[in-house]
């Protein structure tokens, strides 16, 4: 009884064919064939008596890609264009409005610890000149300690957010990016539209984000 082979076309299977039928059909040494005796799928290529069958059949011709027969169909075409969140989710308004509070709570513990009394003292402004300058200081210097370790602030750590480089999806991590990033968001709360950009800004920037250039993002 003559040999019977299958083959796979555009992701289907095809056959039976006898050998002499393959031989009109153009396999390629790629094409996988199977028959009796076989395990499995294999290349034409590596089964001996289909070598003339491969040998007999020319290729297309390469202005005619249309009529080019494949085991397995191309892959879907993906775009090519950049992530440009690096994988990443960026944090709601939301979110970034309670890490805010949790931040601003942290830090005035040791703000009220320091400043004592004065710092209930209703007939003084709270952003006298000394009241700024401890804000600051405090911001620079918790912003220098906690970005190397948490990619952020306390506030960012304890509901998952970071911060990362919105040219190249790295860590914000180096204590001077992190000591200027907080110290920018202490001076910009003292003006109301810096704090509140992110509402109309389509990647959830603070103006503080787009002048050195970073995202916040969720944690994967």
């Amino acid at each position: 009884m003559a040999t019977e082979f299958y083959i796979i076309e555009n992701n289907q299977q095809l056959g039976p064919f006898k050998l002499e039928d393959l031989k009109l059909r153009k396999i390629n040494k790629n094409t996988l064939v199977w028959h009796e005796g076989l395990d499995n799928w294999t290349k034409a290529e590596h089964i001996s008596l289909l070598k003339d069958s491969i040998k007999a059949s020319p290729p297309p011709m390469p202005e005619d890609e249309t009529n080019k027969q494949s085991a397995t169909p191309p892959p879907p075409f993906k775009s090519q264009q950049p992530d440009p969140y690096f994988g990443y989710q960026l944090a709601s308004c939301t979110e970034r409005f309670i890490a805010a509070i949790i931040e601003t709570i942290i830090l005035l513990v040791p703000l009220l610890a320091i400043l004592g009394d004065q710092a209930f003292d209703d007939s003084e402004s709270p952003y006298t000149l000394d009241s700024i300058i401890s804000s600051s200081l405090f911001s620079i210097v918790f912003g220098a300690i906690l970005y190397p370790v948490f990619s952020g602030n306390l506030g960012h750590k304890l509901i998952g957010l970071k911060v990362i480089s919105s040219h190249d999806g790295s860590d914000c991590n180096k204590a001077f990016t992190g000591a200027l990033r907080e110290l920018l968001k202490t001076l910009f709360s003292l003006v109301f539209l810096p704090v509140i950009w992110l509402i109309w800004d389509k990647d959830n920037q603070n103006l503080y984000d787009k002048m050195l250039n970073t995202y916040v993002v969720k944690k994967k």
